[in-house]
């Protein structure tokens, strides 16, 4: 499985006017065979006071006999983080990506949002550049559209939502806390968190790699004089990021 790095999607607007064929026809690009989607129409987003940025998993799984490249795109580029964004997966593999919503984004706003994932069959397992793209014929490209849908829960709906009447008077919100059980909320928070740390790793890994490159014709940066190796200066300013977080997240 070979993956894209994580960024933000291409904006739908970057594909270009739609094609227009004899007798002026508009030009449509195959329906989706190759890949098949889970969800796949709809995402769904629920927002409440603790979860800012909830995420959605939209599973690929290749339905094809040879490999097949995808790539994620969306109408709005700036109010979600997609991870990974584009990738290769062979034959019956799948893969989970992870969209992530950035708290700037509100629920009149996302009435408009789409999503396109668009695939596309190739020889090998390899990254497909953007240049590669490009130079597919959009009758090669199949591609499937999806909607977005968000909900924006108050807590006293959330607490209203999770409890539920056994017949005696408890319900599972008392119970939850009569046994010290940390209820599903905070779990999801706690993960969204890690997932935002995740990304804040890669996102400083690559500033320190573009760093080191910058230094590598000073004099006295070569490994073999005894000093430290570029695996080594990346894997210390990691650990310091990691412990600082750790120390404030168990705090």
């Amino acid at each position: 499985l070979k993956l894209g790095h994580a960024r933000r999607p291409t904006p739908l607007s970057a594909f270009g006017p739609p094609l227009v064929g004899a007798g002026g026809k508009v030009e449509k690009m195959a329906p989706m065979s190759y890949l098949a989607l889970e969800p796949g129409s709809t995402l769904d987003f629920c927002k409440t006071p603790k979860i800012n940025s909830p995420n959605r998993t939209l599973k690929l799984t290749n339905v094809h006999s040879c490999n097949v490249a995808f790539k994620v795109k969306t109408t709005a580029p700036k109010s979600y983080l997609v991870r990974p964004s584009s990738g290769t997966l062979k034959p019956r593999e799948d893969l989970e990506v992870q969209i992530i919503l950035q708290p700037q984004a509100t629920e009149g706003q996302m009435n408009n949002h789409r999503f396109l994932v668009q695939a596309v069959e190739v020889k090998s397992d390899d990254q497909v550049t953007r240049e590669q793209w490009a130079e597919y014929h959009k009758d090669a490209i199949q591609e499937q559209r999806l909607t977005v849908v968000l909900e924006e829960r108050e807590a006293d709906q959330l607490q209203k939502a999770s409890a539920t009447d056994d017949g005696y008077g408890s319900n599972v919100v008392e119970s939850r806390a009569m046994s010290g059980e940390q209820p599903p909320g905070d779990l999801k928070v706690k993960y969204d968190e890690l997932v935002q740390y995740t990304l804040a790793l890669e996102k400083e890994k690559k500033k320190l790699e573009a760093d080191l490159a910058s230094q590598q014709g000073l004099k006295g940066a070569q490994a073999g004089d005894g000093g430290y190796t570029k695996r080594h200066i990346i894997m210390v300013a990691l650990l310091g990021f990691l412990l600082s977080y750790l120390a404030k997240y168990l705090s």
